[in-house]
């Protein structure tokens, strides 16, 4: 509830006023498959699938023909052949898409395709199928699209000198985490580094973070009462359902805890640990917005030192 859209769409914004082409792969399947060059004829002036569907200019046969073919593309034609996802590696059991047909792309985590969607569709929400929340099972679906991720997508971007923008990154270990007191079934710190995914996660590090977080002294009611201003009409996960969770979850975001998790977990894979920048959650939108703006153009400055 801190607000992410918003600040990736905000921050969407920043990128397009400075003439970067931006191409957001946040969603599912089908939306990354949309930046395919197979479907370049129709992905060149949208930044993502949503825009192109719901562009009134464009014929609907034409949205239909493309939500075909991208069946066809992820259910293997109904044949024994591979299925093609996207990728931006070119190879023989995916869809290429060029790194190079944009400036800056807009990634989020837990993603809504592969273990990512495990994450948000059962690991959040494990009351819904009668079991309890468990953050090693988290922590495992998380690391697992991490490889997923960097493999197809992120590696070839980074080698590419592309800016990459993700809503989340290795930092969700403030979810799972072991605790001693208020998180005793969690995952420890030796076992979250060791596991496959995040040894590729602390390799390739962001290089900045921006955190949108309450006090470190942030209180239950607090927390309650942002809770029921900011949730709407929309479900509530049984991550955000748990005060004393959320509590133990901000007090690390608002801490040192993040800049030492990645001290220790770049420093083993031989890594330069993200500079961390963080925002007050309760300042509104707008200054928000332009406090991040701020923040980027400084990054963006010295980038070309």
């Amino acid at each position: 509830m801190s607000g992410t859209g918003t600040q990736i769409e905000d921050i969407i914004s920043f990128f397009q006023s400075k003439g970067k082409k931006v191409r957001d792969m946040r969603r599912t399947e089908v939306d990354a498959l949309f930046h395919a060059e197979i479907f370049s004829h129709i992905n060149q002036n949208h930044v993502n699938l949503g825009s192109f569907l719901s562009d009134e200019s464009i014929d609907h046969d034409d949205k239909i023909a493309f939500l075909w073919q991208a069946y066809e593309l992820l259910s293997g034609g109904g044949t024994n052949e591979d299925l093609k996802i996207a990728s931006c590696v070119k190879n023989l059991v995916s869809s290429y898409i060029n790194p190079n047909s944009s400036d800056v792309w807009i990634f989020e985590e837990p993603t809504k395709r592969a273990a990512g969607q495990k994450n948000r569709a059962i690991e959040q929400h494990r009351s819904q199928y009668e079991s309890e929340t468990d953050p090693i099972a988290a922590a495992l679906s998380h690391q697992n699209y991490r490889i997923d991720e960097f493999l197809r997508f992120r590696r070839v971007l980074r080698q590419k000198g592309k800016i990459i923008i993700r809503s989340r990154s290795e930092e969700s270990a403030c979810y799972q985490i072991y605790h001693p007191q208020k998180l005793k079934n969690g995952i420890s710190l030796k076992d979250y580094l060791s596991l496959p995914g995040h040894k590729i996660a602390f390799s390739h590090p962001p290089t900045h973070i921006f955190i949108v977080c309450a006090p470190k002294n942030w209180t239950k009611d607090e927390y309650l009462e942002l809770k029921k201003q900011r949730s709407g009409n929309r479900l509530v996960d049984d991550y955000e359902s748990k005060a004393e969770y959320q509590l133990l979850v901000n007090f690390r975001y608002a801490s040192l805890w993040v800049e030492k998790l990645y001290e220790v977990g770049c420093a083993l894979y031989g890594a330069k640990p993200p500079q961390i920048i963080r925002f007050d959650i309760y300042k509104p939108k707008e200054v928000i917005k332009l406090e991040m703006q701020k923040a980027l153009e400084t990054i963006l400055e010295k980038s070309f030192e």
